[in-house]
């Protein structure tokens, strides 16, 4: 489960599509307080009264420009795309929900003359969370849109000839997307099949780790489609090509022979062919 806090989560650096957003929810906020008035402004003058209220979006407005707008700005590095993830689209989320419930708070009780009452601070929590969640939904739909049309786009252009960017980084997620780690390409030695799960040979600070993850043989296959280093040389056993360090011919047909693992891996009659292909261009 935390593993999966860990994933990559997509960040919106679209500037306009995050200024409509951001004034659509502090818009909003005003005009929900105005109508619905879930806590009473203690001031005579409606005019007085409409400003103070104006004055609570104008906090949303602010504290979600500085998240969203001006910290992803300075600190680029950090929000990219490749660094994102969904631990911090939470904690970002998270802190700007803690500050407006505090500076609403605030207002209210020393300009608006609100007595902060229980009720009234879960409200302003609420609202607080309902900003963010908007801001969040209004995003993942721009996203979504956007992906659409590049889907789209490259549909309608079946010749392109351009090359499929594989990321750097291979993600490895159970059936039940509730584990998760992610590993480079070069640090993968081998998979193998275990029961109902994968076993992933790989190399880290030049030692030879193992993980177990629940999955099978033949999506771990789809999802290293990708990756012509993977070879499947067996129903129970793929291997990174680039490890191979001598194939030999045994009683049984073709065994590999591995840097940095000491068993022979063996080679099914029926992946010789595509084994011969992926070293012939290697």
């Amino acid at each position: 489960m935390l593993n999966s806090l860990n994933k990559k989560y997509p960040f919106n650096d679209n500037l306009k599509v995050n200024t409509r957003s951001i004034s659509s929810v502090s818009l909003g906020i005003f005009l929900f307080l105005l109508f619905f008035q879930p806590f009473e402004v203690q001031n005579p003058d409606f005019n007085n009264r409409l400003i103070i209220l104006a004055t609570f979006g104008a906090i949303t407005l602010v504290l979600l420009c500085i998240s969203r707008l001006v910290i992803p700005s300075i600190f680029t590095r950090a929000f990219s795309e490749e660094r994102w993830t969904i631990k911090k689209e939470i904690i970002i989320d998270l802190i700007f929900v803690i500050f407006n419930s505090v500076a609403f708070s605030f207002f209210a009780r020393y300009v608006g003359r609100i007595p902060m009452t229980f009720p009234i601070v879960i409200n302003i929590v609420i609202i607080s969370i309902t900003a963010a969640a908007v801001v969040v939904l209004t995003n993942q739909f721009y996203l979504l849109k956007k992906k659409v049309q590049q889907l789209e786009t490259a549909n309608n252009e079946p010749n392109a000839t351009e090359p499929v960017e594989v990321p750097a980084e291979i993600e490895f997620e159970s059936e039940n997307k509730t584990e998760y780690f992610t590993l480079f390409l070069e640090q993968v030695i081998l998979i193998k099949s275990a029961n109902n799960y994968i076993e992933v040979i790989y190399k880290q600070n030049e030692e030879v780790k193992k993980k177990l993850i629940r999955n099978t043989m033949k999506s771990t296959e789809s999802l290293l489609k990708n990756y012509p280093e993977i070879i499947r040389c067996h129903r129970s056993c793929m291997v990174n090509k680039n490890y191979i360090k001598k194939v030999s011919r045994g009683t049984d047909g073709l065994n590999l022979s591995l840097f940095d693992y000491p068993q022979e891996i063996p080679v099914s009659r029926q992946y010789v062919i595509k084994l011969k292909e992926a070293l012939k261009s290697n």
